[in-house]
């Protein structure tokens, strides 16, 4: 079976539900697709880190910029770019600009 999903058109409902909380909008047994609106100011987790000991994540900036840190390194993703974490590397993500942010995010697996 294909599934077609158009997150430009994802509806508002679901990126209130999203904001500052990472929301799984399709899942199956190989991958887990999400979104979350990061506003200006937020840090997720909002301390230590985030660690999928499992899952390799992957996560596509629709609109909005933020800083994807791990414990070794930072990296600024605007709209429009894509990373890479591999599994078990701890990471956190921040907007440090003005303006919220939407970003994309897939784990393989899922969790």
């Amino acid at each position: 079976m294909s599934v077609m999903i158009d997150c430009k058109a994802v509806d508002e409902n679901y990126w209130r539900n999203a904001k500052d909380n990472a929301l799984t909008i399709f899942k199956t047994d190989r991958l887990e697709i999400g979104i979350l609106e990061i506003s200006p100011g937020v840090r997720l987790p909002r301390e230590g880190y985030s660690i999928h000991a499992e899952n390799d994540e992957f996560a596509y900036v629709l609109s909005g910029e933020v800083t994807f840190s791990t414990d070794k390194e930072s990296i600024k993703l605007k709209d429009g770019m894509m990373m890479y974490n591999r599994k078990g590397t701890p990471h956190y993500t921040v907007n440090l600009s003005d303006k919220p942010a939407r970003v994309l995010w897939i784990l393989s697996p899922p969790r």
